[in-house]
């Protein structure tokens, strides 16, 4: 579970930072960016669609995946838009951008109540570093 579901994505997710810093330096713009990312992740839908052999195209939870395909459109979005034309240095961005990680958590506790299954504590704690050190690295 940590392995697929957390080590990747954050590998993924990194590598991916590299790109899309790259592409900006090389004149993709950000919402031409956008299209072509989101042309890779549909191609990638549509292929695990077919492997996981999900059924319907509607199920009820359709609108929380349109929102939170717009809320990762918006981030792509502005990221993009600051490494290109506002000239920002990705290793300064990526830190800024896991206060994600914070509002998560917070997020998770309000609205699944995953509070009830964890130690609350601990998970908020460590998510408060991830953010000292993104501020630590923004005043850098």
């Amino acid at each position: 579970m940590i392995v697929i579901g957390g080590l990747v994505p954050a590998f993924a997710f990194g590598i991916a930072a590299i790109f899309q810093k790259g592409a900006m330096l090389n004149g993709v713009g950000p919402g031409t960016y956008m299209i072509y990312d989101g042309l890779v992740l549909a191609a990638c839908g549509l292929l695990l669609r077919a492997v996981l052999g999900e059924g319907a195209w509607a199920p009820p939870g359709l609108p929380l995946a349109l929102a939170g395909g717009l809320c990762f459109a918006i981030a792509t979005g502005a990221l993009s838009f600051a490494l290109q034309r506002m000239g920002a240095p990705i290793s300064l961005l990526a830190p800024i951008t896991v206060i994600s990680t914070l509002v998560t958590v917070l997020l998770s506790f309000v609205v699944f109540r995953e509070h009830i299954g964890v130690d609350a504590a601990r998970l908020t704690g460590g998510a408060m570093l991830v953010v000292a050190g993104a501020a630590l690295v923004a005043t850098s």
